[in-house]
């Protein structure tokens, strides 16, 4: 996760570079989000904790709560599971039918 957290963040910040207007909000706060976790888990793994380090994870975890809900709509829930398997029944007919239609 070291290695991760190095890549992610960045990678995570160029792909939400330049954001349409309505998509700057959430895509800040998916930054915060992700950056948050990462700050929280590197911090998890030192060995030994101070109260500094200890207020650094519980502020981190303060934001990733804050800004979590920006994948609520993500979640995977059943009907979204019930979607997801129609879909991926429908997809391969599709693919049959435009071939069967357009052979060359």
């Amino acid at each position: 996760m070291k290695a991760l957290g190095g890549v992610i963040v960045p990678v995570l910040a160029v792909t939400l570079l330049n954001p349409l207007v309505s998509q700057r909000i959430p895509f800040t706060e998916a930054l915060l989000c992700v950056k948050n976790f990462v700050h929280f888990h590197l911090l998890a793994q030192y060995r030994y904790h101070t109260e500094a380090t200890i207020q650094y994870m519980e502020n981190s975890l303060e934001e990733i709560h804050h800004h979590k809900d920006v994948f609520s709509r993500f979640r995977a829930i059943i009907s979204t599971k019930m979607v997801l398997e129609a879909l991926k029944k429908q997809l391969p007919l599709d693919k049959k039918e435009e071939w069967e239609s357009n052979p060359a």
